[in-house]
């Protein structure tokens, strides 16, 4: 029963991660569409934090433990460097914050059910 509870919370923070990294490259498709210059620290950041993201999915989902879960928590965190300081903030940084608060959930839970790696 346990080892079923363990995959389920390993297979849904597995397509957490997957779906922050699908937003987060349509986000930057936008973002190199609009500005002339797209690449700033805040891109070079949303690329790697994508890549992360790709990484630490199939971490959790080949060899689930709580330290793979807890490097996709690192990295959807770190994401949130990118949108500045709270005065700075527009609606699309809160609705930043808050889908990546969601997605985050999974990944929290996963990090509490799997067992660190032996």
């Amino acid at each position: 029963m346990e080892d079923q509870a363990q995959r389920r919370a390993a297979l849904a923070a597995s397509l957490a991660l997957l779906f922050f990294s699908a937003l987060t490259a349509f986000a930057l498709v936008g973002w190199f569409y609009r500005n002339p210059m797209p690449w700033t620290w805040k891109s070079i950041l949303a690329v790697a934090c994508s890549t992360g993201a790709i990484t630490a999915s199939a971490l959790v989902w080949k060899a689930p433990s709580r330290g793979s879960a807890l490097l996709g928590i690192l990295v959807m965190l770190a994401s949130l460097v990118r949108i500045g300081a709270p005065a700075e903030w527009t609606w699309a940084s809160f609705a930043l914050v808050a889908i990546t608060f969601v997605l985050l959930m999974p990944l929290v839970h996963a990090a509490i059910v799997l067992r660190d790696e032996d």
